[in-house]
C-alpha cells in the first residue's frame, strides 16, 4: 500500500512540475560562489587519517591568462570570504559548448590532477563537460580524470527554484549538479580511487551561491567546520599566532598553559615542514625564512591525542 502512495504521489506532482517550470540551462556561476569542502591526506596506519576543511571562491573579478577571460579563483579558510586573507588560485572560465575550464595552481595531490606540476599549471584544462550524454565518455588527457569517465544516467533534479541536471558516471561515487560542479569538490580529481582507501579524498560540504546554501551534504551539520579532525578531540587552549599575517622572519605561537607536547607544520599539500616540541612551554618563536608565501597549516597536539589546529599567512 506505501509503494502504491508513493507511485501516485509522484505521477500527481509530475505534470504539476511540466506546468509550473521548464528546464533551462543553468550555467557555471562566474561570482559570488563559494565551495566548501574537506580534504583528507593519503595516509597510512602510522599516520590516521586527519580533515583538512578548505573553502574556495569565485571573486567575480575577471583576469586574462593567454589572451582568454577567466573568473579569478582563492582559497580560504575562514566562514566568510575576504579577499585580503585568500590565496589566488588561478581563474575558471565556461565557453560556449557548456565547457568548464581551469588554469592554475594545484593546492593538493588530484586538486587538481593536471596542474600539479610547474609545467601542467599553465595549461588549461577541462575540469566539466554539461554538454555530455548518456553513454558519452571523457578521456584522460586534457581533463581532471584517470582512465575514463563514462555517463551512465542524467537526473533532473530541483534545487531551490530550478531545474539542474545531474549526472552518474561508471564511478558510482563520482555525481556533477549542473552549475555546481562535482560531489566530491569543485577541482577534485575523478578517479578510480575508492572512498575510505589509503589515497587522498576530498568531499564537497555545501555550495553556496549569494550567500544562500543550494547544496548541503547531510552528514555535516556545519556548512564551515573547523579545522579539528571529527576523529580527534579538541583541547581547551587558546593559540595566539602573531603577527598573522606576516611577512616578517619570526612568528610567535602562545598559549599561555602547558596542555601542548607539540606543534606541527604543514604546507598545503599536507606535507609536514616541521614537528617542534614544545612540553613545558607557554610560547615557541618559529622562523618562517625558508617559507614561500601563502598559507600554512599548524596542528597543536595535547595529553591524550588531542589536537587543535589553525593557519597562518606568509605575505
Amino acid at each position: 500500500m506505501k509503494i502504491l502512495l508513493f507511485f501516485n504521489i509522484i505521477l500527481i506532482g509530475l505534470p504539476f512540475l511540466s506546468f509550473s517550470q521548464e528546464y533551462q540551462y543553468i550555467p557555471f556561476p562566474d561570482s559570488g560562489a563559494v565551495w566548501s569542502e574537506v580534504y583528507n591526506p593519503a595516509h597510512d596506519e602510522e599516520n590516521p587519517v586527519w580533515d583538512v576543511y578548505e573553502r574556495f571562491a569565485l571573486s567575480g573579478e575577471d583576469t586574462i591568462i593567454k589572451n582568454l577571460s577567466y573568473k579569478k579563483l582563492y582559497l580560504f579558510y575562514d566562514t566568510i570570504f575576504d579577499k585580503k586573507k585568500s590565496l589566488y588560485m588561478g581563474g575558471i572560465r565556461e565557453d560556449n559548448e557548456k565547457h568548464i575550464y581551469y588554469i592554475g595552481d594545484s593546492i593538493h595531490w588530484l586538486k587538481p590532477f593536471n596542474s600539479f606540476n610547474d609545467y601542467n599549471k599553465e595549461k588549461e584544462f577541462l575540469l566539466y563537460d554539461f554538454s555530455l550524454e548518456i553513454g558519452d565518455t571523457l578521456w584522460e588527457g586534457n581533463n581532471n580524470i584517470f582512465g575514463k569517465l563514462i555517463v551512465e544516467d542524467i537526473d533532473t533534479i530541483q534545487i531551490e527554484n530550478t531545474l539542474r541536471k545531474k549526472f552518474y558516471f561508471n564511478y558510482f561515487w563520482v555525481e556533477w549538479i549542473e552549475g555546481i560542479g562535482s560531489l566530491r569538490g569543485l577541482l577534485f580529481a575523478a578517479s578510480d580511487i575508492p572512498t575510505g582507501s589509503s589515497y587522498p579524498n576530498n568531499s564537497l560540504i555545501c555550495f553556496l551561491q549569494n550567500n544562500q546554501v543550494l547544496y548541503h551534504e547531510e552528514h555535516f551539520i556545519d556548512c564551515f567546520p573547523t579545522t579539528v579532525s571529527v576523529e580527534t578531540k579538541q583541547i581547551n587552549i587558546n593559540i595566539q599566532v602573531s603577527p598573522n599575517p606576516t611577512n616578517k622572519i619570526i612568528i610567535r605561537f602562545e598559549w599561555g598553559n602547558d596542555k601542548i607536547e607539540t606543534i606541527d607544520i604543514f604546507d598545503l599539500k599536507g606535507s609536514l615542514i616541521k614537528s617542534i616540541s614544545v612540553t613545558g612551554k607557554t610560547l615557541i618563536e618559529y622562523s618562517t625564512e625558508k617559507l614561500l608565501p601563502g598559507i600554512y597549516l599548524y596542528k597543536a597536539v595535547g595529553l591524550n591525542n588531542s589536537t587543535q589546529t589553525g593557519k597562518f599567512v606568509i605575505q
